[in-house]
């Protein structure tokens, strides 16, 4: 493989990746046979004894004997002095953050490919292409200062830059050959361990004798592949050259923030209104601009007493219009009291592309999403917390077992399909009785009963006494958790000339409506 005159990639990577990390974790770990287990610290030493395993060890361990895979105790019986290091996964974090800030510094192209595994592309950075090596020294320099040990390696194309970084002692660049093809070439001259084959694949080429990538690609690739099937193809085209393929760029996350110090407090709402009309012009612009539409604000007040109060919106419909937006929190902002002036403002939206909906045909959406948004906001402000929505049944047979979902778009019903052995019912088949009207909460009532049956209740109009009744039903459920219930259901006629309908439960007896 040869580095084009158009393409150059350069490839960042931490040998020992977790490793590394753990050592920037405990900088003071005792210098000798050290390895990291795939456990982390969350796992308790029993867990970690159990179902840990060596992740990674350093070349002093490795001369002892240690290789990833053992358990500890394995690994323990074979170096009596083995340090054993948890995997630090907010220390891996931050190292790989670092390497990727290592990257920026050289250009905006470049990819996260792994964890401890940078790809660049560098063909347009000034002054590189009769530098290469002394630009990858600089790179594992500016590592170096964050504590990480880095190889580089430099090729055409993004799978050769990755196996010259993997088979670098420090810097390791795949340039043309003065006989192109040659099987002397470098990279075929690499061994086989730099493609990282799983351990089956590994023993079985290792019975074949295939020791290098030259060695690999002389078999031909359709036999490969019948006998190792997608990993020994894959193998295969690695070591042919690589793959060709586009970098999948990292781009830092834009914060659509605003923050204000005021230099006079604000005691009222219209000059906050003012300011916060301000930052959405502001924040909007910028949304406009990248072709984005705000799904949440969130608003951050500080007072002169150290006092925050936070508020995160969730819109019902993403929009970038300031006006709407300022309405959302006008109507929070009305029902806010404060106990001190405003220092602080902080406002920050959070960007998500538009949304594109194709409604059906016969299906009518909502005019303003937002501003019923809002009007539930105002009706939730009125009635409570919980009271305001749309009700949604329950998958069960309790009676009056619903939710309230405040959601601002209606999802279309689904239309129950039917059988061909279904058929309909008649309508003159069909008798409707009374409607039930149902008290929103049933009230706690007292009955007396007489014979098994009741024969009189106190309800909160008074005493009536029960002149006919029907025989109850029985309902029961969810018998099969803490949240077991049972009802014994009784329809009754008043002396007052009422139905009503009435249940014993295990709290007690209950009123549910009255019939007509």
């Amino acid at each position: 493989m040869s580095v084009s005159r158009t393409s150059i990639y350069a490839a960042l990577w931490l040998p020992r990746f977790q490793l590394q990390a753990a050592l920037r974790a405990w900088p003071d770990t005792p210098r000798g046979p050290l390895a990291v287990l795939d456990s982390d610290l969350t796992q308790s030493p029993a867990e970690a004894e159990k179902k840990g395993h060596v992740l990674h060890a350093n070349p002093q361990a490795e001369r002892a004997g240690i290789a990833a895979g053992m358990t500890p105790s394995q690994a323990l019986a074979r170096c009596h002095g083995l340090i054993l290091r948890h995997r630090h996964p907010e220390e891996e974090m931050r190292a790989h953050a670092d390497l990727l800030r290592c990257a920026s510094h050289w250009t905006p192209h470049y990819e996260s490919t792994a964890p401890g595994l940078c790809v660049m592309e560098v063909s347009r950075v000034r002054n590189m292409r009769g530098r290469l090596e002394a630009s990858g020294a600089n790179m594992r320099q500016w590592l170096a200062q964050c504590g990480l040990q880095a190889q580089v390696g430099f090729a055409g194309n993004l799978d050769m830059a990755c196996l010259a970084a993997r088979a670098a002692t420090d810097v390791l660049v795949l340039q043309e050959q003065e006989k192109e093809g040659s099987e002397t070439t470098l990279l075929h001259q690499l061994p086989l361990a730099v493609l990282q084959p799983s351990a089956n694949v590994t023993e079985v080429l290792q019975l074949w004798g295939i020791r290098t990538l030259a060695e690999l690609i002389k078999l031909p690739r359709a036999d490969i592949a019948a006998r190792l099937g997608m990993e020994g193809a894959t193998l295969w085209d690695m070591a042919a050259g690589g793959r060709e393929r586009l970098l999948r760029l990292v781009r830092p996350e834009v914060a659509y923030r605003e923050v204000m110090e005021l230099e006079y407090p604000v005691e009222s709402l219209e000059p906050l209104l003012f300011l916060l009309r301000r930052m959405l012009d502001s924040l909007c612009g910028r949304l406009a601009e990248a072709w984005l539409v705000a799904c949440e604000e969130k608003l951050t007040l500080k007072f002169e007493n150290d006092e925050v109060h936070e508020r995160s919106i969730q819109l019902a419909e993403p929009t970038r219009h300031a006006e709407l937006l300022l309405r959302v929190l006008h109507t929070h902002l009305d029902g806010l009291t404060t106990a001190s002036p405003i220092r602080v403002v902080t406002l920050e939206l959070t960007a998500s592309a538009p949304d594109a909906r194709q409604s059906q045909l016969f299906q009518r959406g909502l005019r303003n999403p937002n501003r019923f948004a809002e009007t539930l906001t105002q009706l939730e402000a009125l009635l409570g917390a919980g009271n305001v929505g749309r009700p949604i049944l329950l998958p069960s047979r309790r009676p009056g077992a619903f939710v309230l979902k405040n959601q601002v778009e209606v999802e279309a019903p689904v239309p129950a399909l039917l059988s061909k052995d279904d058929t309909p019912l008649p309508e003159e088949s069909i008798t409707h009785g009374l409607p039930l009207r149902w008290r929103r909460p049933p009230c706690q009532i007292t009955v007396q009963m007489n014979g098994g049956l009741p024969a009189a209740m106190l309800i909160p109009e008074g005493r009536l006494e029960i002149v006919q009744t029907n025989p109850c039903n029985l309902l029961s459920g969810d018998w099969w958790d803490r949240h077991a219930w049972q009802r014994e259901i009784w329809e009754v006629a008043a002396s007052n000339g009422a139905l009503y309908q009435i249940a014993r439960e295990k709290q007690g007896w209950v009123l549910d409506g009255m019939f007509g």
